[in-house]
């Protein structure tokens, strides 16, 4: 009897593994019969393609569709609260958007950009790589700015770990000074 209801809770558990879904906010594409800003899932119920549901209407896309897939802008969300509850003004929501470029049924290119929850934009982009067959690093997983600059390189010889995080005297060369300030001379 025992060994009934464990494999009976083995296999629920079995299939509800399975299927993972992701609650997402479509955002702007070309998707027929979905307006942009609509709320859906997005469902990974095997290995051959992934679907997004939203009210009537739901979307396959096979992975070997997929043409691109990228992560996109962390955007932070504050939540409208009354000026009182002060308890509540920090809590913010974070979302990151998913672009996905793929091919329909006739071959015509189709574009969706999602909202997720900013935990879980990396996780549905390593699922959609891993079922795609390309290595994670095959198409870039998030945009990097323009204007960002690399972290200047560590004096030969100098191979502590906090020379990159600190100023201190000893790597005062490797500084970038904006104009009219008093960093020290070397």
């Amino acid at each position: 009897m025992t060994r009934t209801i464990l494999l009976a809770v083995l296999a629920c558990a079995t299939a509800f593994a399975a299927s993972r879904a992701e609650t997402t906010t479509y955002v702007d594409g070309n998707l027929t019969g979905v307006a942009p800003n609509t709320g859906g899932t997005l469902v990974f119920s095997d290995d051959k393609s992934m679907s997004f549901r939203t009210g009537l209407t739901t979307i396959a896309i096979p992975y070997a569709a997929i043409t691109k897939a990228e992560l996109g802008a962390t955007r932070t969300n504050s939540h409208d609260v009354a000026f009182y509850k002060v308890w509540a003004h920090h809590k913010k929501t974070e979302t990151q958007f998913l672009t996905v470029d793929f091919k329909n049924e006739e071959g015509a290119a189709k574009t969706m950009t999602l909202e997720l929850a900013q935990p879980s934009a990396p996780e549905v982009l390593a699922t959609i790589k891993g079922h795609n067959g390309s290595s994670p690093n095959a198409l870039a997983s998030a945009k990097t700015d323009a204007g960002a600059k690399a972290s200047p390189p560590t004096k030969s010889g100098s191979d502590w770990w906090g020379d990159e995080m600190w100023k201190t005297h000893s790597n005062a060369t490797t500084w970038s000074k904006p104009a009219g300030t008093t960093a020290p001379q070397e």
